[in-house]
């Protein structure tokens, strides 16, 4: 169970053509549910391209970089999948349509975020015919923070972790029931000259989950706090080979 990956760089150079169609292709196939009249009411949701009622998918739940908007999934998916998985992307009570939103780290906004995650993950299951074993959430940033946060509380709901250049919460106890939370598939990943998450926090923050015995995923990559679609596709590489492993078993 005490595994640590750790793979070779990562390229960060893109297919800026293959982006910008499967942009295209993400849009014919997306739903907004603002104004929905509960607390889902601005989450959206992704349909998978060829969406089929029989097959039981597994659901992402992003958490929108800070400043964004829950509108940012219709980004973030094609550079994932756009057949693999359906998704939803709650949007954080903090900010204004101006400036964005943002996941703040206070207790009420960290209670709010989880209504929040819980009401999309509800709306998703009633649009889509969802696995229930297979729910991952992630985000980038002080999303993938929150990320850790929220799955830390419930390891129960999720099947797996996705935090890219976010580090783990370090106020409010997040680790207050850590035995419960290693069953957690952790992928974690880090760009090297990121400003706001240096390496010596990510090489102190990894000795803490290797004693505590998490099993974590951790890939670098060149560049700084930028999302980039060689981490979304390393990310959809780990999803599948850990639903296929699990068929196998």
């Amino acid at each position: 169970m005490n595994r640590i990956k750790i793979s070779p760089l990562a390229s960060a150079s893109l297919n800026k053509a293959t982006s910008q169609v499967g942009e295209k292709l993400a849009s014919l196939a997306s739903e907004n549910l603002a104004g929905l009249p509960d607390a889902a009411a601005d989450c959206s949701l992704f349909v998978p391209l060829h969406y089929a009622k029989t097959y039981q998918y597994p659901l992402v739940v992003w958490l929108h970089s800070d400043g964004s908007t829950s509108e940012q999934i219709q980004n973030v998916m094609p550079g994932l999948s756009l057949r693999n998985y359906a998704a939803v992307a709650p949007q954080s009570v903090v900010g204004d349509s101006v400036r964005g939103f943002y996941w703040e780290q206070t207790r009420s906004c960290i209670e709010a975020a989880h209504a929040s995650v819980t009401s999309a993950i509800d709306r998703a299951m009633m649009r889509f015919n969802i696995a229930p074993d297979k729910i991952f959430i992630g985000g980038f940033g002080a999303a993938g923070t929150m990320a850790y946060r929220i799955a830390f509380e419930k390891p129960d709901l999720f099947a797996g972790l996705i935090s890219i250049n976010g580090p783990i919460p370090e106020t409010h106890t997040p680790l207050s029931d850590w035995k419960k939370c290693r069953r957690l598939e952790l992928f974690w990943a880090h760009c090297r000259n990121s400003i706001t998450f240096d390496q010596s926090k990510l090489c102190q923050q990894l000795r803490l989950l290797h004693i505590a015995g998490f099993s974590v995923t951790l890939r670098q990559y060149p560049g700084d706090d930028q999302l980039v679609d060689s981490m979304l596709s390393d990310v959809n590489c780990w999803i599948m080979d850990m639903i296929q492993t699990a068929v196998t078993d």
